[in-house]
């Protein structure tokens, strides 16, 4: 096998890790969007024994909030995870179809539609997310009003 053929294959089955390294860094932003509203759940069914009966309410709901919000971000990740492995499927396709000499442009075609359509995804429900965050807060500054007033 020639070096320039060899380089070839190599470009062309490397090139899409660029799009992995991207997604992986919105894999990590969103594994610590995760971490936050499971330790505060944590805390939230800690102080739930010893809270006042008027807080009860309160805390029980914003426990369902911060679920909600985990549940929302577990689908977030599971779509970028689901387009690492499309991209990934790409790569290993590109590179055999190289090797082998076979066409197999279908495939990557609708392996990479598959990557941006999860990508995209994922990136609705991290949407949903900041939407939930922001109006949890929302709620949380109007209930500190109400107890000054």
């Amino acid at each position: 096998m020639e070096t320039t053929y060899l380089v070839n294959i190599l470009q062309a089955s490397i090139a899409p890790f660029v799009l992995i390294s991207g997604i992986g860094l919105l894999v990590l932003s969103m594994t610590n969007r995760i971490a936050r509203p499971t330790d505060l759940i944590r805390r939230l069914l800690d102080e739930l024994p010893n809270a006042p009966e008027r807080d009860v309410k309160f805390l029980l709901s914003q426990v369902a909030v911060l679920r909600k919000r985990c549940s929302i971000m577990r689908w977030a990740i599971f779509y970028s995870i689901m387009a690492i492995i499309c991209v990934s499927c790409v790569t290993l396709i590109l590179f055999a179809s190289q090797v082998l000499n076979m066409r197999l442009y279908f495939m990557v075609e609708l392996l990479f539609g598959g990557a941006l359509v999860s990508l995209i995804t994922s990136l609705v429900f991290l949407l949903e997310d900041i939407r939930i965050t922001l109006h949890s807060l929302d709620i949380e500054i109007e209930r500190r009003k109400g107890n000054l007033g």
